[in-house]
């Protein structure tokens, strides 16, 4: 078997280091972590960020002109003020926890441009005793999604 060429080598290696390097580029950018509100509060900074906290109950201001939805999220230790012009989905309410992607803008209050709301991953029988909502089992039937 004759031996393969020093050039046949060095492209091989090029070609297989490119390869490697697309996947880490791909790998590393794909991943987006989220901070604390305590984080947050120890490392500032101005890059675009998740932050992640629970919604502080009675904090919630919607105001309709500049259709700006303003909260506070809190981890239990630390609080920080967030304002969105986002709408969020009906399971938004106080206590719910909460991802907000954005960044930190002056004066302590976190600019979001998304707001996603965590639900629970808890699906299970009904409780004894515990009834199906009115008109949920004819909208299966038909196919189309609750109000």
């Amino acid at each position: 078997m004759p031996r393969p060429r020093p050039i046949t080598l060095v492209g091989l290696a090029l070609v297989t280091g490119a390869l490697a390097a697309l996947v880490w580029v791909a790998l590393t950018s794909a991943v987006v972590y989220y901070v604390t509100p305590s984080e947050l509060a120890a490392h500032r900074t101005d890059a675009s960020l998740r932050l992640y906290g629970i919604v502080v109950p009675g904090s919630e201001r919607w105001e309709a002109t500049p259709r700006t939805l303003s909260f506070a999220l809190t981890d239990g230790t630390t609080t920080v003020d967030v304002t969105s012009t986002d709408l969020p989905t009906d399971l938004f309410r106080d206590g719910a926890a909460v991802i907000v992607e954005g960044h930190a803008g002056g004066a302590g209050v976190f600019a979001a441009g998304q707001v996603l709301v965590k639900h629970s991953e808890v699906y299970g029988p009904l409780a004894p005793g515990q009834t199906v909502p009115p008109g949920v089992l004819q909208q299966l039937e038909q196919g189309t999604s609750a109000p």
